[in-house]
């Protein structure tokens, strides 16, 4: 219900600028809704008690801070599940030598809220709000159709997997910033987007090629081809990425070709699901791309994403990477919708895509509680 109810909260201020669009005190009032669930939740998102908070905690030991009794659960829970050699010592060590690779946006963010007095709470309302700030600005700056952008942003699964891959969602909010960059021809800004992200995720990198579609547009043949031909030289990826990662001295990336993320195999849903993007892109593609100029790279991007699950079944994570390509799905649906130029036609599409996926957020969130969003709760206001 908390959620239902402040995605029903955003979609209204959002509905109501698009009446008011002077009004932009409407379009940072959608955005909080969102924000403030996202600042409050406690132990909410798989990545919360065996990632972020952990991390946090052995940055607090590190630094000499006074530990909260309750906080040692952080690594006794670990301990008790046989993670990262099987006891509290072991697991601060691992979490002690992930700090050491942490990337420098999110250590300082980290090392802030510890001088702060603040906690891990300042950590998560940091992150909250720079999501927020990022996908709210694309929404309004870039999509014709707000509200329901903003909706889809929460159907898609988008908002929920910010909750569990919290710092990695900050750089691919940043992202779909730097797609106007992209579309305007200005590479120092575009880099300058692409350093920042990557200062909270290494992975945000995978975003330079992107680049090069202000030159050389992804059409839906040209689209097919990539694909076509990413699927035929996945085959070859993981000996020659093996090999990379270790001529640069990343090898400790080595561990997800061995882990529980290599048995994951050929990502079939989200590959599907790109592919039925693609394919409604297509069909509108003269439309969409005249109605909205930031269109063409949103397609382009999803091109990219598609060809890059191609190597899932070879490559672990690869859906990781995906996940910044494939963001802007929920600012390509509406262009799409608005190109039908059937007024009844498009008045169904719309139904029918609302009903989809809010089916498909009840499936994923409700019952098999993907990312691990349920069920909702806050913690003590200094965490």
């Amino acid at each position: 219900m908390i959620y239902i109810a402040a995605t029903a909260l955003t979609s209204l201020a959002a509905f109501a600028f698009e009446r008011r669009r002077r009004w932009l005190w409407l379009a940072v009032l959608a955005a909080v809704p969102l924000c403030v669930v996202a600042a409050a939740r406690w132990n909410v998102g798989t990545d919360f008690r065996r990632t972020y908070l952990p991390m946090y905690r052995a940055l607090e030991r590190l630094r000499g801070s006074p530990v909260h009794p309750n906080d040692e659960k952080a690594f006794i829970r670990l301990a008790r599940k046989d993670m990262y050699g099987g006891t509290p010592v072991t697991v601060y060590r691992h979490f002690k030598s992930v700090l050491g690779r942490t990337e420098p946006g999110y250590r300082l963010l980290m090392e802030g809220a510890l001088r702060s007095g603040l906690g891990f709470r300042a950590v998560l309302a940091v992150c909250a709000a720079l999501t927020a700030l990022f996908v709210f600005f694309a929404i309004f700056r870039f999509s014709r159709w707000p509200s329901l952008a903003a909706f889809l942003y929460v159907a898609t699964g988008n908002y929920f997997l910010s909750l569990n891959i919290m710092r990695q969602y900050v750089a691919v909010a940043l992202g779909l910033v730097a797609v106007a960059y992209i579309l305007n021809r200005r590479p120092w800004m575009f880099l300058a987007c692409v350093a920042a992200a990557a200062s909270f995720h290494v992975t945000a990198l995978a975003l330079l090629p992107l680049y090069a579609l202000s030159r050389w547009e992804l059409t839906p043949v040209r689209g097919v081809a990539l694909i076509i031909a990413a699927l035929l030289f996945s085959l070859a990826a993981a000996p020659l990425l093996h090999w990379t990662l270790d001529a640069i001295g990343a090898e400790h990336y080595l561990r997800y070709f061995t882990g529980g993320l290599a048995d994951d195999g050929f990502e079939w849903a989200f590959f599907a699901i790109n592919c039925c993007f693609l394919l409604m892109g297509a069909w509108y593609w003269r439309g969409a791309t005249a109605g909205n100029r930031y269109f063409a790279i949103w397609y382009g991007m999803t091109v990219v994403g598609t060809a890059v699950l191609a190597f899932s079944h070879t490559v672990p994570v690869m859906k990781r990477i995906n996940f910044y390509y494939a963001a802007p799905q929920f600012l390509m649906l509406p262009e799409m919708l608005l190109a039908e130029t059937n007024p009844r036609r498009r008045k169904i599409l719309v139904a029918f895509a609302v009903a989809a996926f809010a089916a498909e957020t009840a499936v994923a969130v409700y019952w098999l509680n993907k990312n691990g969003v349920l069920p909702y709760s806050v913690g003590r206001l200094f965490g």
